[in-house]
């Protein structure tokens, strides 16, 4: 068995010799020591931590403050009779002048026993907080008393006031019990550990992300394969343990969906000698593996739209209008026209509380197991125009989730009467291609400009006037993405605070690529982490933004992916 490593903190220097002429015959025992009283002596554990150290030894109020701080067993000396003993003895034989000795309840009680049975004269007096400790040694002093016993922080009081003062130290015996009680800490807690650690092996292996509170709601253990973190709030949780523990039953489900997936909750109540506690799993939700067909999302706030031109103030107005509200809405427009985030914009500005849930109706297979809370908006996206049996599909999701609050939204590349049928009476919104929206082109370029700025860090905030020109009578073929991707490309071109003409002219705009292969961008010029991060833009644009089926086409898994998205 390997070394325990223990770090010893002691509140004074006296006691270094003491340490070291024991700790030779400790074989077992790996020690490290350090002299710091109370705050010092919590940097020296927070350190001894950090090294490795498997036990911390410490005494008094700094053995106290170091047990708030780490995270490690603390063991914390006492001091015996033995010691109060031996400095009483020591004091005593000093002269006859009035001496007393100072301590909280565990010192006095056994110091007042000592003094009355040898019959010494000498004070003890008994502290309730440290913050008392010049005032009682002023009063003591203005009583005739001249020297005191006490620990680091009384002697150093006094010396202060000019009183004589003398450390009650810890004996070689009190030492050893010490030593003997980080073994014991040690054994016990590498036992526990040893339990965590093939718990949380077993978890990973069974892809389980699991919450284990106790009686009274205190976190006792969590772990997290498939989920970054806890995938519901601590307060959210409380309160499905307060339905839980109220309810005759011993477990409890509930379905939650968040802006990525749709996951289970399940809580059982289970009772061990120490009384009860609740044991939380989560576990996703897969929509008949159609996950790419789906995305789900829970917007607050409302997404800019740019509505300078004729055209995009009469969808405005149409978006807004309370038809929108009661009435199913046709989004007509070209690919990339802003049509799902026209749909966004419905569900934010009519107060809708509940779900956005965007069906790629181009992938959709059949009607998933799946509940749609009240006040959602169902956004059926169809890329090319549908056949019979999309229309089946339609059909059945509107007699389905046809409820009265539920809303309904197509977004269509061409009007279709056989969609607009099936949806029945329907508000229709025209989506204008950017080549009609000639007066919105320099609001969007400076819109993904100041995008790119804060995401990327890119230099330039603003183009000159003959460079928004150029902007400005190009056609733009492959609209906003086509757009939003040549403000990215000059952006990291440009290494000044304002784009040039010359630097437009220096990069060609890119024809839209046949079918429906994404445009994409890469110059040599880009550094490895920002190559990294437009591909995982890109795999996520082309995965309609479902970063579980993004995290599998890379190679990594959610959390990853997650992360590399916050970076």
């Amino acid at each position: 068995m390997r070394k325990v490593k223990v770090g010893f903190i002691s509140p004074y220097e006296a006691m270094m010799p003491l340490i070291d002429e024991l700790a030779v015959e400790q074989d077992d025992l790996q020690i490290t020591r350090a002299v710091g009283n109370l705050e010092a002596g919590v940097a020296l554990a927070l350190e001894m931590e950090q090294n490795g150290a498997d036990v911390l030894i410490s005494r008094g109020g700094t053995a106290k403050l170091i047990r708030e701080a780490v995270s490690l067993p603390v063991v914390e000396i006492h001091i015996s009779g033995y010691d109060l003993l031996r400095s009483i003895m020591l004091a005593e034989g000093h002269s006859n002048e009035l001496k007393a000795l100072i301590g909280f309840p565990n010192i006095t009680m056994g110091a007042a026993s000592i003094v009355s049975l040898l019959e010494l004269r000498m004070e003890v007096v008994e502290l309730s907080s440290a913050a008392e400790v010049e005032s009682v040694l002023k009063h003591l002093k203005e009583r005739g008393v001249r020297q005191v016993l006490g620990d680091v922080v009384t002697i150093d009081a006094a010396a202060k006031l000019g009183l004589n003062g003398l450390l009650i130290q810890s004996g070689r015996e009190t030492l050893l019990e010490a030593f003997e009680e980080a073994r014991r800490l040690f054994l016990y807690a590498e036992k526990n550990q040893q339990q965590l650690r093939a718990l949380e092996l077993l978890l990973d292996g069974w892809h389980k992300d699991v919450v284990i509170l106790s009686d009274d709601g205190e976190l006792l253990f969590e772990r997290y394969t498939a989920f970054p973190r806890q995938p519901i709030s601590s307060k959210e949780l409380l309160e499905l343990r307060k339905q839980l523990s109220s309810s005759p039953a011993s477990s409890f489900v509930k379905l939650y969906v968040d802006s990525e997936a749709a996951f289970y909750v399940k809580g059982e109540v289970l009772e061990d000698r120490s009384g009860l506690f609740t044991a939380w799993s989560f576990e996703q939700v897969s929509f008949n593996n159609q996950n790419d067909a789906f995305t789900i999302a829970q917007p607050a706030q409302l997404p800019l739209i740019v509505s300078e031109s004729p055209g995009m103030k009469t969808v405005r107005q149409l978006v807004e209008s309370e038809d929108a509200a009661r009435q199913p809405v046709l989004i007509i427009g070209e690919k990339s026209t802003g049509k799902q985030t026209l749909a966004e914009y419905i569900h934010v500005f009519q107060n809708r509380s509940g779900l956005l849930l965007t069906v790629d109706m181009d992938k959709f297979e059949q009607l998933p197991a799946f509940h749609v809370p009240e006040q959602s908006t169902i956004v059926l996206s169809y890329g090319k125009s549908a056949d019979q049996e999309t229309i089946k599909q339609t059909e059945k999701w509107l007699r389905v989730l046809g409820r009265d609050d539920v809303h309904f939204i197509a977004l269509l590349p061409a009007y279709d009467e056989h969609v607009a049928d099936a949806l029945g009476k329907a508000i229709q919104v025209q989506a204008p291609a950017l080549r009609e929206r000639q007066e919105d082109i320099p609001f969007l370029v400076n819109q993904f400009l100041t995008e790119y700025h804060q995401q990327l860090g890119t230099q330039p905030v603003r183009l000159r006037e003959e460079a928004m020109a150029v902007l400005s009578k190009y056609n733009w073929p492959g609209n906003l993405e086509e757009m939003k991707s040549y403000v990215k490309k000059i952006a990291l071109a440009e290494k000044s605070y304002v784009i040039e003409k010359q630097t437009i002219t220096s990069l060609p705009f890119e024809q839209p690529s046949s079918g429906d292969e994404p445009l994409f961008y890469l110059d040599p010029r880009h550094n490895l982490k920002e190559i990294e991060r437009y591909i995982i833009e890109q795999v996520l644009k082309e995965e309609n933004y479902n970063q579980t089926q993004a995290a599998k086409r890379l190679g990594i898994n959610r959390a990853t992916l997650w992360r590399k998205l916050k970076d």
